[in-house]
């Protein structure tokens, strides 16, 4: 897959004539996003053409508004994603103040018609552009081809990111995975911790520093999977075991990400780690000393091995 930033490099790299393409922001890649998507590379496969997908960074309301929303996933991961659903190419656009001011007219004409070469286009059912907010039937002025796919429903109301991001501060990672399609992660630097997982409970865990932008589920204990992204051993999924708490047996002050891959050893600071979250495990408590909370760790982790990868 091809990402560039530039429609005319973008279409130069990929050296075609005409394509099928799809706009919007993606934030997460959930359900919804992922029928637009699949759409565009179905109609483009038919077609014998690039599906393409315009998409942009940051996320507009982090630019138009003081109260921009968390991330459900970083850029990185929505490129990922996207790839896994075949699309062959993608346009990021950096999101300013000045492209806000652009009609939805101009960037169609310009960027999509003349640039891209767009011959089809899929947008959502809520799909609004421009400075103007036009919806799809003022950008067939200039793309005939322009379908609206329907919004995606569970329990009778659309999936949204809005939605997602709801569902995890409530603390309902179940539903939030259904809305998303897949289970909620995130990725970060691991850094160092208090160094108590390994010297003091024999039970070593990966300090993870995710970014302030980065949306989050509600404090608890959690099973989840964990692959390291770069180095020896990336990509490779193994069992673990999270806490996002603030370590009230040690009387912590602060949230903190702690995992502990299970079956695993190594030196892995400053490497980077993505975690995926699958289902919550326990609250956390205050533990009458260590050797109660190292018993209950001990059953977190047997609890983990009867859950698959």
């Amino acid at each position: 897959m091809i990402v560039s930033s530039d429609p005319n490099a973008l279409r130069r790299q990929g050296a075609w004539t005409s394509c099928t393409a799809t706009v919007g922001n993606f934030d997460g890649v959930h359900r919804g996003h992922q029928a637009l998507l699949s759409s565009t590379v179905n109609s483009a496969r038919e077609r014998q053409v690039p599906a393409v997908a315009i998409t942009f960074d940051p996320h507009p309301v982090s630019v138009l508004s003081a109260r921009a929303p968390k991330e459900l996933c970083s850029t990185a991961q929505r490129l990922e994603y996207m790839e896994e659903l075949g699309i062959d190419a993608v346009l990021l656009l950096p999101f300013t103040k000045e492209l806000a001011s652009r009609g939805a007219d101009d960037f169609c004409r310009h960027v999509l018609e003349e640039s891209l070469a767009v011959s089809e286009l899929f947008v959502g059912y809520d799909f609004r552009m421009g400075r103007d907010q036009a919806g799809a039937d003022a950008l067939r002025a200039c793309i005939p081809h322009v379908t609206q796919v329907e919004a995606v429903l569970v329990d009778g109301a659309p999936v949204s990111s809005t939605r997602i991001r709801k569902a995890l501060a409530e603390g309902r990672l179940d539903e939030a995975n259904l809305l998303l399609g897949r289970p909620f992660s995130v990725q970060g630097e691991v850094v160092h911790g208090e160094g108590r997982g390994g010297p003091l409970l024999g039970i070593p865990t990966a300090n993870l520093d995710v970014p302030h932008t980065q949306a989050m589920t509600a404090p608890a204990v959690y099973a989840t999977s964990a692959r390291l992204l770069d180095g020896e051993g990336a990509g490779e999924w193994r069992m673990s075991v999270t806490s996002f708490c603030k370590n009230p047996t040690f009387d912590g002050s602060a949230l903190t990400l702690e995992t502990h891959i299970m079956d695993f050893s190594g030196d892995i600071y400053g490497r980077e780690l993505e975690v995926r979250f699958l289902a919550k495990l326990r609250q956390d408590r205050r533990f009458d000393g260590l050797d109660a909370l190292i018993a209950q760790l001990h059953a977190d982790m047997d609890e983990r091995r009867r859950l698959p990868l």
